[in-house]
């Protein structure tokens, strides 16, 4: 990862001739925008000999505040992964960066997309994973979101998503990872969540879908990860996910759960990596929890009962 890009991209071709010629035909870069566009900044980017060696590109929340800082990013023809989130350039910038055809991965997280938006970005065929976190995009955004049949990876938080659009998404048959955590999605919206048999990784954060929307998600047995925190699940729907023998990652915080919760889940024996924090654990439950000797990784901090 190189810290100062600015000064990479201009400054790393004053090398010898024929050392130069290697990298500028080998490299593949990895670079990082922290520090605002200047026009002079610009102006050296687009002649730099390196420019069409980049293929990864993270710039840095709200630097891009013109339409002209965009058009120097789609010049990089050799990007296939792109990270501009943050940046609030909205729908015509949006419409704008669905034009780079090359990207394979994209995050255009916070950048008040909405609907219209998501139709610009159903068109980029190419994509495999794409992030569109608190755009907004309500049910008809996901329903142009599910077109993109070619997506391994989702990120849909925060986007006031119904069980309307839970079941276009649910149509996404090639998706391993899904992330739909803060929307607006019950138990009818579970219902079609869990006929997804293809998902490995699933994060339904803070949706509400209660015990019977754990037992929906208890039948997902193909899933290795899944964050099911603040749901109001309770020790009910803490036994309906313990039976979940495959999983080896669970966050189960903030979800009302007791020492006979944490009975049933000690029984996961397969889990590596447990989150349970926020809960209503107990000593007992501590114990029960203490024998859970594979874990690797533990968080049961916050409990109200401590």
């Amino acid at each position: 990862m190189l810290d100062d890009s600015w000064f990479i991209l201009n400054n790393c071709s004053l090398i010898s001739k024929q050392f130069f010629n290697v990298i500028k035909e080998r490299s593949k870069l990895v670079i990082q925008f922290k520090q605002k566009f200047t026009e002079k900044r610009v102006e050296l980017f687009m002649k730099s000999q390196f420019r069409n060696r980049i293929i990864n590109l993270k710039v840095f929340r709200y630097l891009l505040d013109s339409f002209e800082k965009l058009k120097f990013i789609s010049d990089m023809k050799r990007l296939t992964s792109l990270d501009i989130s943050f940046n609030q350039i909205g729908v015509q910038g949006v419409k704008f960066i669905s034009g780079m055809k090359q990207l394979t991965s994209l995050d255009i997280s916070f950048n008040q997309a909405s609907d219209e938006g998501a139709k610009y970005i159903s068109e980029m065929k190419q994509l495999t994973s794409l992030g569109i976190s608190k755009n907004l995009i309500g049910d008809e955004g996901a329903k142009y979101i599910s077109e993109m049949k070619q997506l391994t990876s989702l990120n849909l938080y925060y986007n006031e998503i119904c069980d309307e659009g839970a079941k276009y998404i649910s149509e996404m048959e090639q998706l391993t990872s899904l992330d739909i955590s803060s929307n607006l999605i019950d138990v009818e919206g579970v219902k079609f969540i869990k006929e997804m048999k293809q998902l490995t990784s699933l994060n339904i954060y803070y949706n509400g879908i209660g015990v019977e929307g754990a037992k929906y998600i208890s039948e997902m047995k193909q899933l290795t990860s899944l964050n099911i925190t603040n749901n109001e699940i309770g020790d009910e729907g803490a036994k309906y996910i313990s039976e979940m023998k495959q999983l080896i990652s669970l966050i189960i915080s903030r979800n009302q759960i007791g020492d006979e919760g944490a009975k049933y889940i000690c029984e996961m024996e397969q889990l590596t990596s447990l989150n349970i924090s926020g809960n209503e654990i107990g000593d007992e439950g501590a114990k029960y929890i203490s024998d859970m000797k594979q874990l690797t990784s533990l968080d049961i901090s916050f409990q109200s009962s401590w």
